[in-house]
């Protein structure tokens, strides 16, 4: 039988050429796509990741040892959602001066999940900011305590360029998913879970944005107007049937 959800993933491409590293402000709230979503909206933010905003979290060694407890997000009217870590060597906030979640060694396997998610929930908008390049399918959504695994059917990167961080240079990748959940029913709780695309991965942060109403999250293009050295912009449309 033929899951409902058939999945279509709509890759867009922000390629960025000859951009020189540059001094990052060291929140990277700012890199994040700002939906303009209608109807009832819920949105979470974890930004200025380090130990001061977050403490308890600071560094766990290199070890599998859990977060004592998930991470409320600290975005200016946040919803209720949570950022827990499910395995993999340690990922630990550091000082102010670096603003970044590190994940040592391994991959990292993390959930971002609500319990009370906005009622009649159609739109699920999910993004991660990392050194790490986590591609087109990275997350997968699972709800109502199901193991659907359902990968996003809008996907776009949002912003990639070369960042100075307390750990060197890097590049950063601001991806995002999306989900479109109008033939889903009632949506009582949902997880997105994703691994870190890489060992020693930098998370810069966080974002999670809900709706009633669906509708798709593609920016205007005067949104990249400021960025230098903008490239083509290439289409890429994919069609995946789950049996």
């Amino acid at each position: 039988m033929k899951n409902p959800f058939a999945l279509r993933a709509f890759v867009i491409i922000a390629s960025l050429t000859g951009s020189a590293l540059t001094a990052h402000a060291v929140g990277y709230a700012g890199d994040f796509l700002v939906p303009s979503f209608t109807g009832t909206t819920s949105t979470d933010g974890w930004y200025d990741l380090n130990s001061t905003n977050f403490p308890g979290y600071g560094n766990f060694g290199t070890t599998n040892a859990a977060w004592p407890a998930p991470l409320g997000s600290n975005q200016s009217g946040s919803g209720d959602a949570t950022w827990a870590k499910l395995a993999g060597t340690s990922g630990y906030l550091t000082s102010a001066a670096s603003n970044v979640l590190y994940s040592p060694n391994s991959l990292g396997t993390f959930t971002v999940a609500d319990a009370t998610p906005v009622a009649g929930l159609a739109n699920l908008l999910f993004q991660v900011s990392s050194t790490g390049d986590l591609g087109p399918t990275a997350p997968t959504l699972d709800f109502n305590g199901g193991d659907q695994n359902i990968l996003p059917a809008f996907v776009q990167l949002v912003f990639s360029g070369g960042v100075t961080t307390a750990f060197g240079p890097a590049t950063q990748y601001v991806w995002a998913y999306q989900w479109d959940l109008t033939s889903a029913g009632t949506v009582n709780n949902f997880a997105v879970t994703w691994n870190t695309a890489e060992p020693h991965n930098l998370t810069f942060g966080v974002r999670l944005d809900q709706g009633d109403t669906f509708a798709a999250a593609i920016p205007e293009p005067s949104a990249y107007g400021a960025l230098a050295g903008l490239g083509a912009l290439g289409l890429v449309v994919a069609r995946r049937r789950r049996a």
